[in-house]
């Protein structure tokens, strides 16, 4: 199977060849057919390979599609029995509202993180000369794509990849209710520095 031409830029930096040439997935001319951006991998797909559009999400490939998008079947974990020596795998692309900001788009094996490692907005440690930012609370979470893969048992997960990385443009929230959600939205929730645990200071990055 050959490459799809959006594996060869960063995810959602599509090129020339991405938008008017062949179909990554069959080939058909993009001049001639409809086609989009996959809302879990951020491929371009045509309609004709597209496994199950949704108005407010997009278009999805059919390999990052549900392995049963017709209907209610196959859309829960229970619904699926793994064969012999075969375990069931979650993939799952979150939308995730951070606070240090950020609005990021995730793929991940499993459910969603409740902190992310995101950026050095809110801080970090510096140890050995290596600086390690903080992580970032999420704040709030929407699922975009999920799917089910059987695989070998003992298989490890997929790392997670940070695919896109935005500013969030809400506000800040503070509920009513006492104990209730509070966010503070676009700002961070705080302004860090980076606390040496040993007095080194970080290395300088080699290019």
């Amino acid at each position: 199977m050959r490459e799809h031409p959006c594996q060869q830029h960063r995810p959602g930096h599509h090129a020339d060849n991405c938008l008017t040439g062949p179909c990554g997935f069959c080939g058909t001319d993009l001049h001639t057919t409809a086609s989009g951006e996959c809302r879990s991998c951020l491929r371009i797909v045509c309609e004709a390979c597209d496994g199950g559009y949704q108005p407010d999400l997009g278009p999805i490939c059919g390999p990052c599609a549900r392995p049963d998008t017709s209907g209610d079947a196959g859309t829960h974990q229970g619904d699926f029995t793994p064969p012999n020596a075969q375990e069931l795998h979650r993939l799952c692309v979150f939308e995730l509202a951070l606070n240090c900001g950020h609005l990021v788009t995730m793929a991940l094996t499993g459910w969603y993180p409740v902190s992310v490692a995101c950026c050095d907005r809110l801080g970090g440690t510096i140890l050995h000369g290596l600086y390690v930012p903080y992580s970032s609370h999420v704040d709030a979470t929407k699922l975009l794509s999920e799917r089910y893969e059987h695989r070998p048992k003992g298989t490890p997960p997929d790392p997670d990849r940070l695919i896109d990385r935005r500013p969030r443009t809400d506000e800040p929230y503070q509920s009513p209710r006492p104990g209730g959600p509070t966010h503070t939205g676009r700002y961070p929730a705080r302004v860090g520095a980076a606390w040496s645990l040993d007095g080194s200071i970080p290395r300088e990055k080699t290019h």
